[in-house]
């Protein structure tokens, strides 16, 4: 992802850094030192505890991740952002229980580690425990956190920020682990597709109220937060509506059956006015025997065009790659090789092994937007 730097690599999974993290975190971490006339030491232990949150939000991820890899789904990296941090997965797990899992993951981490530190408040009474932890809750003007220790202090923060962590992700706010929990549970009676839709409107609903609360309360970090929540929310429905869409239509119904066969001889000049003549956009190259060996999609076209490259052959841009696909197979088939590749036209064959077509990455992603 852009903007990004790579931290770390834990288990095959990097970990990244957006660049916003620096300025927003540790400038906001500054100020607000600055303001409060704090000493070197008070500042070191802020660094402390901001570490500690972004590390334990990091050790979040990873049970998501490590969970998603179990079920065979693979995470593409963690990145940190200045409000949290997010897993990319690969894609969605298919079966609702598969999603479950690995929503729930990453709250259950921090809960078990809130579990394991928690020990350390064995050695206090028991009347005095939950008064340490709402202690910490209130800390500032707090007398009765002046009797513990600096290490005691630390220790009790990492329970309460591990109780934090994972209670708020629980929120059935959709993309938030709660609402990625409802949505799994929905989806079991409903399907993913409509179960989408209404754990996105409950995310869409709990944060314009959390917009609210932040303006009463002048939190901009809950305004970043619920800004976060609506615009995931948003582009994950429409990924969702995208697969939707894709998995009811076959390749057929996108393939173009009566094409313009282009050869590694022919001039780019000549492409470009196959194109002002037809609608293709990306092309199948083929050779003397009418087989095809390679593609020339779009991009490249304008690659040449740019260049006022008229005169060159086709085989100075091409490429030497084919991803055949057959015309019964769903769009989505089209749509990973697509995701995955730069071809920008896939040969489409029928179950004899016959060329019946070819379809073009445009006319694809033209299909793509109109239905989403």
């Amino acid at each position: 992802m852009r903007g990004t730097f790579k931290l770390a690599t834990f288990f095959k999974i990097p970990v990244r850094i957006h660049w916003t993290f620096f300025g927003l975190v540790f400038g906001y971490l500054l100020y607000s030192g600055y303001l409060s006339d704090w000493d070197w030491r008070s500042m070191a232990w802020s660094m402390l505890f901001v570490f500690t949150l972004f590390f334990l939000v990091v050790l979040h991820e990873y049970g998501h991740a490590l969970m998603a890899r179990y079920y065979k789904v693979r995470t593409r990296d963690i990145i940190l952002f200045p409000i949290g941090g997010v897993a990319r997965l690969d894609h969605i797990p298919e079966k609702p229980a598969h999603e479950f899992w690995v929503a729930i993951a990453g709250p259950l981490v921090n809960f078990v580690l809130a579990a394991i530190f928690s020990t350390y408040l064995l050695q206090f009474p028991a009347g005095e425990r939950w008064n340490i932890l709402q202690a910490v809750r209130h800390p500032d003007g707090n007398y009765f956190l002046d009797q513990y220790s600096k290490i005691d202090l630390y220790l009790f923060f990492v329970i309460y920020l591990n109780l934090i962590l994972g209670i708020f992700n629980l929120i059935p706010a959709f993309p938030m682990d709660g609402g990625r929990i409802l949505r799994a549970l929905l989806s079991i009676p409903l399907g993913r597709y409509r179960a989408t839709g209404i754990a996105v409107r409950l995310g869409q609903v709990a944060a314009l109220g959390m917009i609210a609360y932040a303006f009463l309360e002048s939190s901009p970090i809950f305004i970043l937060i619920s800004v976060f929540i609506l615009i995931t929310a948003t582009n994950e429905y429409k990924v969702v509506k995208a697969d939707h869409l894709l998995s009811q239509k076959t390749i057929e119904a996108l393939s173009q059956s009566h094409y313009t066969p282009i050869y590694r001889e022919d001039q780019i000049g000549l492409v470009a006015g196959v194109m002002k003549q037809t609608r293709q956009r990306d092309f199948l190259v083929f050779d003397q025997w009418l087989q095809p060996i390679g593609v020339l999609p779009h991009w490249r076209i304008q690659k040449a065009l740019k260049k006022k490259d008229l005169e060159a052959p086709v085989s100075k841009y091409w490429l030497q790659e084919l991803h055949p696909v057959l015309n019964t197979e769903h769009l989505r088939a089209a749509h990973d090789i697509f995701q995955r590749s730069d071809a920008g036209a896939l040969p489409v064959y029928n179950a004899w092994n016959r060329l019946v077509g070819v379809l073009e990455e445009s006319r694809f992603n033209d299909f793509l937007r109109k239905g989403v």
